[in-house]
């Protein structure tokens, strides 16, 4: 659940006590009210209940993305390159990103850095995201 391309479209809930943002009203009603253990008077124990981590980006937050995408496993078997690339010009190694192109950069996730803000910040966090395509606000 992270806010969406069309960000006029993205939602911003307190659901189970903690703020979350959806690509749609559509995203946000199956999480606030389908997955829930009761749908219109009826139990479904089953639904929603999702293996694993729910938000993987809140297991990184703070983290450095070099050590992130090693996690995952998205290094080469030489241990340094990047399996994703930016190019397809795969011939050059020279031209191949590797961990010491991404390290120092660190990652910070959109549903913990929106529950760290005050009433008043994440409203016009969300309003400053919505209202220019082009620009991510920053936090201070």
């Amino acid at each position: 659940m992270v806010p969406c391309l069309i960000r006029e479209d993205m939602v911003v809930d307190k659901v189970d006590d903690q703020w979350r943002t959806y690509c749609s009203e559509t995203c946000h009603w199956t999480d606030a009210v389908a997955f829930r253990s009761e749908y219109e008077g009826r139990r479904t124990p089953n639904m929603g209940r999702l293996t694993g981590a729910r938000e993987w980006e809140s297991l990184y937050h703070g983290r450095d993305l070099a050590d992130i995408i090693t996690d995952l496993g998205y290094v080469r078997d030489d241990g340094k390159t990047l399996v994703p690339q930016p190019h397809l010009d795969l011939d050059d190694p020279k031209k191949l990103w590797t961990l010491d192109d991404v390290r120092g950069i660190t990652f910070a996730s959109p549903n913990v850095t929106l529950n760290e803000m005050s009433d008043e910040e994440r409203e016009e966090h969300v309003a400053a995201y919505k209202a220019n395509p082009n620009v991510t606000p920053t936090v201070t």
